[in-house]
């Protein structure tokens, strides 16, 4: 016998008339008239081959078949019930998950406090956090692993578009007992003559000193192979050498033992934000957190400050095909 191919809105139709006991008031509840109702529950009918219903001019009551049926379809509509207002909660962006690569110091300095704004309103939510330097955030938003990676505008691929957030001003760092710890600013030049250690290549860091390095013969020591910040802020403590780091690594990581003085320059700068596939959307709670990254305030620690974004240029940061388009103005 084949099986009859019957729609949510005639279970449910076949519910609320079990459950009123009147055609009058089964059409109310479901928004119908009596006539629509009417149709739906011979439709249904006709499909089984059994009647539902005992119908007479003082009520309805459900027959043995009705009952067997109801008992045997309750548990799917209650549970397409439940999956569709979970379904509807994760349209609304009130659950879902957000799956997000950052560089190593906006994961720890400017994340957390993000993310506690934000579940404020979003207790449902969950966070995917996966730190690693600009290459890996690439890579990982690429392979589609993570929507949202935090990371420095940097040679982007034409098929991601990026918002800026923050601009950090970079700091020569040395130990306490450097020579620098008597200066105001330095500039690049000041690096000439010191051992220069660096992340390793691919960092966004990296990308920024081996520019501003190359421009003034300057090279980058050799003799260490650091592949974290981490392991540079270990080096610079023992005063093996200096570096240059963006304000979030000096202060988002306690550095308030070392020497930290602002590189008065003007590309001396590092601009962060958030870069996610163009062409493809985001999810709504991943949309949301992206807006509210945009208008939540942020304590900035010195040497940061926000970008301001004019959304009625022309001008733009990413690619075409973005969410909306950012004149990018850098605050002083």
């Amino acid at each position: 016998m084949p099986i009859p191919d019957l729609t949510l809105q005639q279970l449910r139709a076949v519910r609320t008339l079990a459950a009123s006991g009147s055609f009058t008031k089964a059409a109310a509840a479901e928004h119908i008239s009596q006539s629509v109702l009417s149709r739906r529950i011979k439709e249904v009918e006709r499909l089984l081959r059994v009647r539902l219903f005992d119908r007479t001019t003082r009520q309805i009551d459900t027959t043995a078949a009705g009952q067997a049926f109801l008992l045997m379809t309750g548990a799917v509509l209650d549970d397409m019930d439940l999956r569709l207002s979970r379904f509807m909660s994760y349209v609304a962006a009130q659950s879902g998950t957000i799956a997000v690569a950052a560089l190593p110091s906006l994961a720890a300095a400017v994340l957390p406090e993000m993310i506690r704004g934000f579940m404020l309103d979003h207790p449902e939510v969950e966070f995917e956090i996966v730190d690693g330097a600009a290459d890996d955030v690439v890579e990982r938003l690429a392979g589609g692993t993570v929507e949202l990676g935090l990371t420095a505008h940097g040679d982007l691929q034409d098929s991601f578009c990026f918002e800026p957030l923050l601009q950090e001003q970079f700091y020569g760092v040395a130990h306490r007992s450097h020579p620098w710890s008597t200066q105001k600013s330095i500039s690049w030049s000041d690096f000439k003559g010191e051992t220069v250690l660096a992340t390793r290549p691919g960092s966004s860091i990296r990308t920024i000193t081996d520019a501003a390095f190359s421009e003034y013969s300057i090279s980058v020591s050799e003799r260490f192979n650091a592949c974290s910040a981490a392991t540079i802020r270990g080096l610079l403590r023992a005063g093996v050498g200096v570096a240059a780091l963006p304000a979030l690594e000096v202060q988002g990581f306690g550095l308030d033992d070392l020497v930290a003085v602002p590189v008065d320059s003007p590309d001396a700068t590092r601009v962060i934000g958030v870069a996610y596939h163009c062409s493809q959307d985001l999810s709504p709670v991943a949309a949301r957190f992206l807006d509210f990254m945009h208008a939540t305030e942020i304590d900035s620690p010195r040497g940061v400050s926000r970008v301001q974004v004019d959304d009625t240029s022309e001008d733009t940061l990413s690619s075409s095909g973005c969410r909306s388009k950012h004149e990018v103005c850098l605050e002083p």
